[in-house]
C-alpha cells in the first residue's frame, strides 16, 4: 500500500474498522465515522492457557495469582495480566462507558520473541485464531492486529499467509525491536514485503526501549522510555 493511500484510508478509520470509504456509520458519540481505539492489548484466556502449560518448558515464568489476575515474566520482567485485559464482556462494558466503537486488539508485553521458534509460532497461531474469534462474535466491535513470531522470519511469514485469510484480521503488530535487533535488520524485509502485498498496515509498539536498565526508578522505563 503507497504511504499516501494508507495514511488517508487511516484517518477516516475506515482501514482497521474495514468499512468502504462511503458508509455512513452513526457512531457512539454521534460522529458519521466509529470511534477506533487501536492501542488496545488483550490476552485470550486460550493463550494464557497455552503459556501455562508449556511455558516452564519454554523459559518463561507464570503465576496465576487469582481468578483475576495472572503474572508472566519473561527474561527478568514481570508483566501483570488483570482480567480486564482478558475478559471481553467487561471490555465492552468499559467501551460502552467510555464511547469507543471498535477495539483493534493486540498483544503487548512479552509479545512471542523470547521462545524456541517453534513454541513461538505455536504462540502466534493460537492467539491470531483467538482475535478471529472475538471479532466472529463481536463483528462490529473488535478487529484483529495479528502477531507473529518475527524472531524466524521464515515462520513469521508463514504465518502471515496464514492469519491474514482469518475474519476480522486488520493489520500487524509489531515490537520495535525483535530480541535487540533493529526493524531495518535486512531478515525482516520478507515480513514487511508480504505485508505491503497483502494490504495490512504494520503497527508498531514499544518493548524493552534503549537505556531500560538507567530507567528502573519511578517507573519510568514507561514514562519516557516508550516514545
Amino acid at each position: 500500500m503507497k504511504r499516501r493511500n494508507f495514511l488517508a484510508a487511516a484517518g477516516a478509520g475506515m482501514l482497521l474498522a474495514g468499512c468502504a470509504a462511503t458508509a455512513q456509520r452513526q457512531g457512539m458519540r454521534g460522529y458519521a465515522v466509529p470511534a477506533i481505539d487501536a492501542h488496545t492489548h488483550w490476552y485470550p484466556p486460550e493463550w494464557l492457557d497455552l503459556l501455562q502449560r508449556e511455558g516452564t518448558a519454554n523459559s518463561t515464568g507464570f503465576e496465576r495469582r487469582s481468578d483475576t489476575e495472572w503474572i508472566i515474566t519473561v527474561t527478568g520482567v514481570r508483566q501483570s495480566v488483570r482480567i480486564e485485559h482478558v475478559d471481553l464482556a467487561q471490555r465492552l462494558k468499559a467501551m460502552d462507558v467510555m464511547g469507543v466503537d471498535i477495539h483493534a486488539l493486540s498483544l503487548t508485553s512479552p509479545m512471542v520473541y523470547w521462545t524456541p521458534p517453534a513454541f513461538g509460532l505455536k504462540l502466534a497461531q493460537t492467539y491470531n485464531d483467538a482475535l478471529s474469534a472475538a471479532h466472529l462474535k463481536y463483528p462490529q466491535r473488535f478487529v484483529g492486529l495479528m502477531t507473529l513470531p518475527m524472531q524466524a522470519p521464515g515462520l513469521a511469514v508463514q504465518e502471515l499467509e496464514r492469519a491474514a485469510k482469518l475474519p476480522g484480521i486488520r493489520g500487524v503488530y509489531i515490537a520495535t525491536h525483535i530480541n535487540n535487533k533493529n526493524l531495518d535488520d535486512k531478515a525482516f524485509f520478507p515480513v514487511y514485503a508480504r505485508c505491503e502485498a497483502l494490504n495490512l498496515p504494520l503497527l508498531l509498539h514499544p518493548i524493552d526501549p534503549l537505556g531500560a536498565d538507567r530507567m528502573q526508578r519511578w517507573y519510568l522505563r514507561n514514562f519516557i522510555g516508550n516514545p
